[in-house]
């Protein structure tokens, strides 16, 4: 059982629990180590990041033999935004990056505004970008997207989503880390799972 008022202990109570090599539900681990769905879910981002665990179904998880020798050797997992390349690097002055300080200064925007606040003749197709990070954002719980929609000039137009930022962590922008299916945040070093399409 873990305390769970000390997360960062869920990793390494996780890699214990899966040690025998079989493959087990978030919901299995949770009872058997009184963690809840996103802790667990939490402990196997950060294991799956070091090539310690893989999904082998929706929702089931079993160590790799990197994994099961760490199991056996004692490893203590220690939090941190390391992945299996080394560690997630910050990107400075990035489209996302100016659009997350947009967020923070007003809040509530739509993408347009973000695209006028954030966007510069190198950034492609800056409208896309900024919807899939919105996505990710969303799914994470750093953004909510409100049910009634920005009104538009054309008259044809059923209007534009309108956005608020919900969880602001810090200055430094969230990074979505496409193949753990996370958002990065580097504010707290913490890993927010999201479930990407």
């Amino acid at each position: 059982m873990v305390d769970r008022h000390h997360p960062g202990q869920a990793p390494t109570a996780v890699l214990n629990a899966l040690a025998a090599g079989a493959c087990r539900t978030i919901e299995d681990l949770g009872r058997a180590l009184d963690l809840t769905a996103r802790q667990v879910s939490d402990a196997a981002s950060c294991l799956i990041r070091r090539d310690y665990l893989e999904r082998m179904a929706a929702g089931c998880y079993q160590l790799t033999p990197a994994g099961i020798e760490a199991a056996a050797r004692g490893e203590i997992i220690k939090s941190g935004p390391k992945a299996p390349s080394g560690r997630v690097r910050e990107q400075p002055n990035t489209l996302r990056e100016r659009a997350w300080r947009s967020m923070r200064m007003r809040r509530r925007f739509t993408v347009l505004d973000l695209v006028a606040d954030a966007a510069t003749a190198s950034d492609g197709n800056p409208t896309d970008n900024l919807q899939r990070y919105l996505r990710a954002l969303r799914r994470a719980g750093f953004v909510v997207e409100f049910a009634r929609r920005a009104e538009a000039s054309a008259p044809t137009s059923n209007g534009y989503k309108r956005w608020m930022l919900s969880r602001d962590t810090g200055p430094r922008a969230p990074v979505v880390l496409s193949k753990v299916r996370a958002v990065h945040d580097f504010n707290t070093g913490e890993d927010v799972p999201c479930n990407l399409p």
